[in-house]
């Protein structure tokens, strides 16, 4: 009669092979993990820089609305509309804020007498397909003097966008739009 031997264990062979297994699952889910995280920075970045945005622009067109006197004005009396780098606004306190594009920093700075700081930052002016960064404001005059309409647009690009292996299509830049006029030519003052 044949003896039988009885196995105490595994084979380093299937040893091995569990461990190899064991590597390519973590591999693979730790890839995916990383891969979720990446995904969730970007979106947050871009959802941050959306609300940003959009405050800065409702905040401006505040401004603009119970602004009393603004600069620049054009170089003549005839003409009516100036596309400009920066816009200040006085209050009806006396008080005068400038909001200036920093094409250096890409930033939008306020200034507000001798302080300065950055509003909002990655604001390139730098549409897709243009050579030339436009100019964040467009403001319209009446008689060389008074403004009448002021537009705000602004060419952002979310911050802390890095590119990675992961990355299938560059992030698109974003555009915050506002346009306002100052109450006294609203209410026909």
């Amino acid at each position: 009669m044949k003896k039988q031997s009885r196995r105490r264990g595994f084979s380093i062979l299937e040893m091995l092979i569990a461990l190899a297994i064991s590597v390519a699952l973590l591999t693979a889910t730790m890839m995916a993990l990383r891969a979720s995280f990446e995904t969730y920075r970007r979106s947050a970045e871009r959802v941050s820089a959306n609300v940003s945005g959009r405050l800065v622009v409702e905040r401006a067109q505040m401004m603009i609305r119970g602004g009393v006197d603004f600069l620049p004005l054009p170089t003549g009396p005839t003409d009516a509309v100036l596309e400009s780098d920066y816009l200040s606004i006085q209050a009806a306190d006396g008080t005068w804020t400038t909001l200036r594009w920093n094409q250096l920093n890409e930033s939008l700075d306020w200034e507000d007498g001798v302080d300065s700081w950055p509003m909002m930052a990655g604001v390139t002016q730098n549409v897709s397909g243009q050579v030339i960064p436009q100019k964040p404001f467009r403001l319209t005059y009446r008689d060389g003097r008074w403004l009448t309409h002021a537009t705000i647009d602004l060419v952002v690009f979310p911050d802390g966008i890095v590119e990675t292996d992961l990355d299938i299509e560059d992030v698109p830049e974003m555009r915050f739009v506002g346009s306002a006029m100052p109450r006294r030519v609203a209410w026909g003052e």
